[in-house]
């Protein structure tokens, strides 16, 4: 035993810790201030009471004879750090009265017996709260109560210093759950593949996993490691706090005996590795292996407990080997689970899916890696609004199924279901990358075939797979688990033969019960792909026409494509829309273009299809599509140009003969127009017309070059000008300025003197008749006898 003399600054106590203050002079370690951040000297091994300069006996090293800790401190077998109360006095790291941790004045023994060695860590070691880590050797080992203290300690600090509870590398048995602390970090030695790691290991065949803190979602909380975000008060004891913004990290947990597999020899309760129930948890660098039903599920309820999972971060994790689903996200409760970061997940093998997304509104999941999972790589199955899949990978051993609108796969490689419906750059079977979206899909799933077979819920619907399937759909009226198949492709066998009559029922494994429900009628769908198609990157977009289980109905199918020009004898940049076939595009029905160029003859200009900018006097072709250009606004265009073609695609009433009109004067909407404003920023292509209304309306041709710089500080005049006045003759086309803007004169078109502005067109052409084309090749054929009989009429050149 080590012992020093030294003066006394104050009052101290027999068996308190003190510090030293300089100058040979001690005072009991009680400031709370110093608590965590000022080191011990010893312990006074007497009381003294200095009125002046009196000398106390310290122990600085060595046993200490005081057994102040007792015989109610002590947990047999246990060697643990030791800190002090808020009086000074030593107690164990494991006592809720520990206030110095985790700044440390000894270690003790399990009798009680104190060894003084002063120290101070940056972090809550959770030996020193007498954990072993020898649980893969020592079968009745537990280390579940001495982690849970170093967390329940790290919560009672609130301070960051201590925050963080340590495992070193070892094998940590745990025999009941672990409750992850408001803000504390669990964190380990790192995810290696080696020895020299930290490990858990829940020991569900021995212990209870049980985490009494009530119903969430109607269910009872199984798991090892919880991170329970509202306040549990006495449902817990001690209680321990919110769990939001905690973090694990850097260790593995492992279910033992494994329970991912049906065969397993023991089959623990239906438990999670890790249940988040807390907002912005984050879990990284992390193994969760074999747990009987999800790696991890994130769960959240609007109803008391109000339960906010929003913002979690999953990162760089491998959950493999569990019974269920690798990564569960809102299955059990997704009111208020949403928005959450899921980067470089890989689950895989896991027994029904690899990544399961229900999230509330939606999440993004970045670099993940799905493979072999006995169900599905990817599930977004409906319940969550629009999730992204950014370059994420899912082996072909599984498919992936996005049935959330608007939900979007960008990059990557993921083989996903014929039904499903995504935005997103991504593969689509064996051909190149494309963005693809189905407006309607089928809500069945395609029975799945894997090894092992796979767990189906009560209620879940199906349809046979193989070829077309037998057009009837089963719905599971008793949950259980498919037969699975024995190393055999699934395409191949494995699939019970389905009886085709509705309310037969067929019988599986483990309870399951399938019972035919109803037809399983056909619908037609519609697929956008935009993106690069057969490699050709001039293609913008593509639109056909699809089955239910997205493929072609015939090789011949056709779709309208548009896509850019590039060169002779094409115009370089102008964008063309073409019926298709077979990858074959015919002769251009309709043309946009970027560039300014002018129409192509023959080309038929659809609603809001302009060619080139209408401020500069080019040609166009445009298509009224009700009444007639006096009374119908035509796309965005509020006035015409002379030698504007306007084709009426349905006729009015009151000129039944009339199948288009030609602009002779430029002119424009007066009803389309608002009254002009003195100090108002128009922009170009707006139309005015003045007090008092004079028979015609002005065009914002084009802003007045100089100061101000900025358009949007480019405003009309203090007064309307004065050439606008009705006793000043007018102009058509001449400009007029008006302070920063230069305005054109057009005639008004809805002043029946104007009428005379557009000339109509009559029929001139025989009657066209609807077509009765049975193939592609009798479409475009009756398409371009359309094309000469309005070239006939004099609408075409």
């Amino acid at each position: 035993m080590d012992t020093e003399n030294m003066k006394a600054a104050q009052h101290i106590t027999a068996g308190q810790a003190v510090r030293t203050t300089g100058s040979g002079t001690v005072t009991p370690a009680i400031e709370p201030e110093k608590l965590h951040t000022s080191p011990f000297f010893g312990v006074a091994l007497e009381t003294v009471d200095p009125p002046h300069n009196v000398k106390v006996k310290v122990q600085v090293s060595g046993l200490f004879t005081l057994r102040s800790l007792g015989p109610d401190r002590v947990v047999p077998g246990r060697f643990g750090a030791v800190g002090i109360n808020s009086s000074g006095q030593l107690v164990r790291a494991t006592s809720e009265e520990c206030v110095s941790a985790p700044n440390w004045i000894g270690d003790c023994d399990a009798s009680g017996t104190v060894t003084i060695r002063p120290r101070r860590d940056t972090r809550l070691n959770v030996l020193d709260f007498g954990a072993v880590g020898n649980g893969k050797t020592d079968e009745h080992a537990d280390d579940a109560d001495a982690i849970q203290s170093a967390l329940d300690c790290a919560m009672r600090l609130d301070t960051t210093d201590g925050s963080v509870v340590y495992l070193p590398p070892g094998e940590y048995r745990i025999k009941r759950p672990l409750v992850i602390s408001k803000g504390c970090i669990l964190e380990g030695a790192g995810l290696a593949r080696h020895d020299e790691t930290s490990r858990i290991l829940a020991d569900v065949e021995s212990g209870n996993f049980n985490l009494n803190i009530g119903a969430v979602g109607g269910e009872i909380v199984y798991c090892a490691i919880a991170l329970v975000g509202y306040a549990t008060g006495l449902a817990m004891t001690p209680p321990r706090g919110r769990a939001d913004y905690a973090v694990l990290r850097q260790l593995a947990l492992h279910s033992i005996p494994a329970q991912g597999m049906p065969a397993a020899t023991f089959q623990a309760p239906q438990m999670d590795g890790i249940r988040v129930m807390a907002t912005g948890a984050c879990i990284e660098r992390m193994s969760v292996v074999s747990f009987r039903r999800n790696g991890i599920e994130i769960s959240s309820n609007l109803d008391a407990p109000a339960v906010d999972a929003s913002g979690v971060q999953i990162r760089d994790c491998l959950l493999t080997s569990n019974g269920q689903n690798g990564l569960d996200m809102g299955s059990l409760g997704n009111d208020n689970a949403s928005n959450m970061l899921i980067m470089n997940v890989s689950a895989t093998a896991n027994g029904r899916d690899g990544i399961c997304d229900n999230s509330r509104l939606g999440s993004t999941f970045v670099s993940c890696h799905t493979a072999a999972n006995r169900r599905r790589n990817y599930s977004c199955d409906g319940k969550t609004r629009p999730s992204v899949y950014v370059g994420c990978y899912g082996e072909a051993d599984a498919p992936s199924v996005f049935k959330s609108r608007n939900t979007a796969v960008i990059g990557g490689d993921i083989d996903t279901t014929s039904d499903s419906v995504f935005w997103g750059f991504n593969s689509l079977g064996k051909g190149p990358s494309a963005l693809r979206v189905v407006n309607d899909y089928s809500k069945v799933h395609k029975y799945w075939i894997a090894e092992t077979g796979v767990d189906i819920e009560e209620g879940e619907e199906q349809t046979p797979q193989k070829g077309p399937g037998n057009g009837y759909v089963y719905r599971a009226t008793h949950a259980g688990h498919t037969r699975g198949v024995n190393g055999l492709p699934p395409e191949k066998k494995g699939m019970p033969d389905f009886p085709p009559v509705v309310d037969a029922e067929l019988a599986e494994l483990d309870g399951l019960v399938w019972k035919c429900v109803r037809k399983n009628e056909p619908q037609v769908t519609t697929s956008n792909t935009l993106g690069s198609y057969n490699e050709d990157p001039t293609i913008i977009h593509d639109f056909q026409i699809v089955t239910v289980d997205g493929k072609l109905q015939l090789a011949g199918d056709s779709l309208f494509r548009t896509q850019v020009q590039t060169g002779p004898p094409a115009i370089k940049g102008r964008v063309a829309v073409s019926l298709i076939s077979g990858g074959v595009s015919f002769p251009p029905t309709y043309y946009q273009t970027a560039y300014e160029n002018g129409p192509f003859p023959g080309a038929l200009m659809l609603p809001e299809a302009w060619i080139g900018n209408y401020i500069y006097g080019e040609r166009r072709i445009c298509v009224v599509t009700g009444g007639n250009p006096y009374n119908a606004r035509v796309g965005s265009c509020n006035f015409y140009r002379p030698g504007d073609l306007l084709v009426n695609a349905v006729r009015g009433q009151t000129d039944p003969d009339e199948i288009g009109w030609w602009v002779k004067a430029a002119c424009g909407r007066g009803k389309a127009a608002s009254v002009w404003a003195r100090g108002k920023h128009y922009q170009i292509g707006d139309i005015v017309k003045p007090t008092p209304a004079n028979r015609f309306v002005y065009l914002l041709h084009a802003y007045k070059p100089g100061d101000p710089l900025d358009p949007h500080l480019k405003v009309s005049g203090p007064s309307q000008p004065l050439s606008w006045n009705p006793d000043v003759p007018q102009q058509v086309e001449a400009l007029t300025d008006d302070n920063h803007l230069k305005w054109m004169t057009l005639y008004d078109l809805d002043d029946p003197a104007n009428k005379w502005c557009i000339e109509p067109l009559p029929q001139r052409a025989e009657k066209q008749t609807k077509s009765n084309a049975t193939s592609i090749d009798q479409l475009k054929n009756d398409f371009n006898a359309l094309l000469d009989k309005m070239r006939k009429a004099n609408l075409l050149e």
